[in-house]
């Protein structure tokens, strides 16, 4: 009997589905399958997966990370498809919205400005909320000393909304010591998360 480990961490379903579902049909009846999530949405269309799949998973709780456990079983022919379980209650996939400018829509950019800042303050009230901002270009300022919005972003962040600020942008404008929410990511983690997502949304 052997053990698989799969580290999903700052991964977006159906990604982590994917590799549950890899690691399965890698594995023999009786194997040991762990995996590593730090969503809590991630979490639980994992472990609704490996019951439907015929495993018993168990999920334990350590700081950010979530642990599931589970014995693989001899796979059946047609097994259940990962996609299937990134809609949470039926609901669509979360989006990912991405912030690449200090102003909102065309025209003039002194509205846009207040339409953006408009935008991200009523972001908490919307339903569904998005699984992730992302902040490139000169959209780096919003999360940065003296931005409007800092306390609505980081409302959104405590609120397990990720929120991913491009370093290369941050360096481009000499703002890496100002910014004062969110995590400096970088074009992988980003076109990552983009390519997670099931709908990209630009105001």
């Amino acid at each position: 009997m052997s053990e698989k480990r799969i580290d999903a961490r700052g991964m977006l379903c159906p990604r982590p589905l994917i590799l549950v579902k890899k690691a399965l049909s890698e594995t023999a009846a009786g194997d040991q399958i762990e995996v590593l999530l730090d969503n809590a949405t991630a979490r639980d269309n994992v472990v609704r997966f490996l019951q439907d799949y015929g495993c018993k998973p168990a999920c334990t709780e350590t700081g950010e990370t979530f642990t599931i456990r589970a014995t693989a079983v001899t796979p059946s022919a047609t097994g259940p498809r990962p996609d299937e379980y990134c809609r949470p209650d039926g609901a669509a996939r979360p989006y990912v919205l991405v912030l690449n400018r200090l102003f909102m829509g065309t025209g003039s950019e002194e509205l846009g400005k207040i339409l953006m800042q408009a935008c991200i303050n009523s972001i908490r009230e919307t339903t569904p909320l998005p699984s992730a901002i992302l902040l490139y270009n000169a959209g780096v300022n919003l999360a940065c000393e003296n931005s409007p919005v800092l306390p609505a972003l980081r409302d959104l962040e405590s609120h397990g909304i990720r929120i991913l600020v491009c370093g290369t942008c941050l360096d481009y404008f000499d703002l890496k010591q100002k910014l004062l929410v969110g995590r400096v990511s970088n074009m992988y983690d980003i076109m990552q998360t983009i390519a997670s997502a099931g709908t990209v949304f630009t105001p």
